[in-house]
This record gives C-alpha cells, sequence and structure tokens, in this order.
C-alpha cells in the first residue's frame, strides 16, 4: 500500500503518473542516491527509495512478488517481523549500491522481493520442504537482472544478502525458542 500511495504522490507530483521519477521532484527525493546519502546526510533515502517506482510495470511486478511470497513469510514469522524484515532489505539493497553502483541513482521494492527469495529458502530448509523452487526463483530473476537494462544489478544483491542473514537470524532464533526447556507446573523454580 505505501508503495501504492508514494507512486501516486510522486506521479501527481511530476505531472506523469506513467513515469513518475522522468523529472526532478518528490520522486528523487526519495530515490536512493549516493551522493545525497553520504554527502547530504540523507539516510533516510537507504528505505524511501523502496517505495519509488519508475512505472506502472516496475510497481506491478513488485507488488505481486511482495504479495505473493510476502503472505507466505508473513505467516511463518509474524507482521512485525516482516515490516523489519523489509525495512532491512530496502537498506541492504541500499548499501549495496552505494557501494557498487555509487553513481546511480535508484529506486524499487525490488531489494525487499530478492530479500524475500532468501527468506524463502531459509523457511523452506528450516520446514525441510524442497528448495528447488525459491532457487530457481532467484536464479531466474538474477538472470533478468543481468540481462535487463536499467536494472539495479547491486541492489537485487544487496535486497538477497540482507534476507540471507534475516533468514539464518530468524530460523536461530525460531530454534532456540523451540528448544529451550519449557517449565513445568511441578518446577520448584
Amino acid at each position: 500500500m505505501a508503495c501504492l500511495v508514494a507512486y501516486v504522490v510522486t506521479g501527481i507530483d511530476s505531472g506523469s503518473l506513467a513515469r513518475p521519477a522522468s523529472a526532478p521532484g518528490v520522486a528523487w527525493d526519495l530515490m536512493v542516491d549516493p551522493v545525497a546519502v553520504t554527502g547530504d546526510g540523507q539516510w533516510w533515502r537507504l528505505v524511501t527509495g523502496a517505495f519509488v517506482h519508475l512505472d506502472p510495470g516496475h510497481l506491478l511486478m513488485n507488488m505481486l512478488l511482495i504479495g505473493l511470497i510476502g503472505r507466505e513469510l508473513e505467516r511463518a514469522y509474524g507482521t512485525f517481523a516482516m515490516v523489519v524484515s523489509m525495512v532491512l532489505c530496502a537498506v541492504g539493497g541500499g548499501l549495496a549500491v552505494m557501494w557498487l553502483q555509487p553513481d546511480s541513482v535508484v529506486g524499487g521494492a525490488s531489494t525487499i522481493g530478492y530479500g524475500m527469495f532468501a527468506m524463502l529458502v531459509g523457511l523452506s530448509l528450516e520446514r525441510r520442504t524442497d528448495v528447488r523452487a525459491p532457487l530457481v526463483l532467484i536464479v531466474i530473476n538474477l538472470l533478468y537482472s543481468v540481462t535487463a537494462g536499467g536494472v539495479s544489478l547491486p541492489g537485487h544483491l544487496g535486497g538477497l544478502a540482507a534476507g540471507a542473514v534475516i533468514a539464518v537470524v530468524l530460523t536461530a532464533t525460531r530454534r532456540r525458542r523451540t528448544t529451550s526447556i519449557p517449565w513445568s507446573s511441578t518446577d520448584p523454580r
């Protein structure tokens, strides 16, 4: 929903719902711009960049991706963990852009989507279910990132890496909870 609201606001501001980031304005003020982040201290761009989309197709694909995968992950980990994870994946993608693509200005929630791919692999491993489908999703989308023009491969890789770290942390946390010895009613403590 936040991405849709940002899309409408940036479209109205730019005068183009077809290409809301085509002119300087709100969209450009929110996108991940490594120079503005480091030079002007605009660290919020590492998160807000995930809300800005370049055209309707960009928005639609990212919302489908996040909506479909996010539901399964939210059922497994809860809403709070997913909100935190989404922010961290956005930041991971933004940091990778700053490091590997410092002359680019980027936007889009695909950093979150790629993080969710990694989290889906982690969830499959935790549940001991087949990981081939999430791995194929990653490979196909990385091939797209490499071959399509105008796509931020570093942003996608950063989101994927952040999602992998999150998956490890969530799995370890859940294992610790399930292996701790529960208090019994006869326990004198």
